[in-house]
């Protein structure tokens, strides 16, 4: 039979052990919540960053679409300029090369009739 100093003295080491135990039991929990709360904050944090990539491809794509289009806008507007310019210009010259023909062919008869005048004029002393 067992005395009553080996019985308190199994108690006390029972008692230890389940409070042992219990704090085991305690600290795995802990640890399971605390793994369990980091696994969910790298979830958020994760799509988070896809978030935050997916916003930022987003605008860089739409700032690029619309700086191109601006460019193109100024490119079509400047050979539109250019067109215009090289076709008033391509007038111009038609017209100044027709009024220098025209200014040549009257030369030319002036002189062809000066000269026809000054041969009958000395033709006739």
């Amino acid at each position: 039979m067992a005395t009553p100093s080996t019985s308190s003295a199994a108690s006390a080491v029972d008692e230890a052990v389940r409070i042992a135990a219990e704090g085991s039991r305690r600290t795995t929990e802990s640890a399971q919540a605390f793994l369990q709360a980091g696994r969910k904050y790298y979830d958020q944090a994760a799509q988070f960053n896809r978030d935050l990539i997916t916003f930022w491809t987003a605008a860089a794509d739409a700032g690029f679409q619309t700086a191109f289009e601006v460019q193109n806008a100024a490119l079509k507007n400047t050979q539109d300029w250019f067109d215009t310019s090289a076709s008033l210009n391509k007038e111009a010259l038609r017209r100044w090369a027709d009024l220098t023909r025209q200014a040549q062919a009257t030369t030319l008869k002036t002189y062809q009739n000066s000269a026809k005048l000054f041969e009958s004029i000395t033709a006739a002393d």
